[in-house]
């Protein structure tokens, strides 16, 4: 994959779209348990412009009622992703360069990305919220 446009067109050929906007698009995945999580993509870019990224994003808590250093402990032992903050939700994410992207690159991140955040949403809060 070379751009946002090609990734966007796999996706939409691969996945059930939630939502999409031109640089969000939004799965909800079905996880153990009859859980649900929902992920987004962001198109970001950097080097004004000149980098294309995707960037998976899942939300587990809401700041304030997730233990923040649980949750950092918790994802101690990932190997990609880490914790952010967007608005009032703590999420877990990882980026890609898309530029020389194979596709295992961006299939395996978004399967860890999905089961962390629903495991740190189970384990943290007990709820399927997210």
């Amino acid at each position: 994959m070379a751009t946002w446009t090609d990734l966007a067109s796999y996706v939409r050929s691969n996945y059930k779209i939630s939502h999409e906007e031109p640089n969000l698009i939004k799965l909800i995945f079905e996880t153990e348990g009859l859980r649900s999580q929902a992920v987004l993509l962001w198109h970001l870019t950097l080097a004004n412009g000149e980098e294309e990224w995707v960037q998976i994003e899942s939300s587990f808590g809401e700041l304030g009622s997730v233990d923040l250093s649980r949750a950092l402990k918790e994802i101690g032992e990932t190997v990609c992703g880490g914790m952010a903050l967007m608005g009032k939700l703590v999420t877990f994410r990882h980026a890609v360069p898309l530029l020389n992207l194979n596709i295992n690159e961006f299939e395996r991140p978004l399967l860890l990305v999905t089961t962390t955040a629903d495991n740190l949403e189970r384990t943290l809060t007990g709820r399927d919220k997210f």
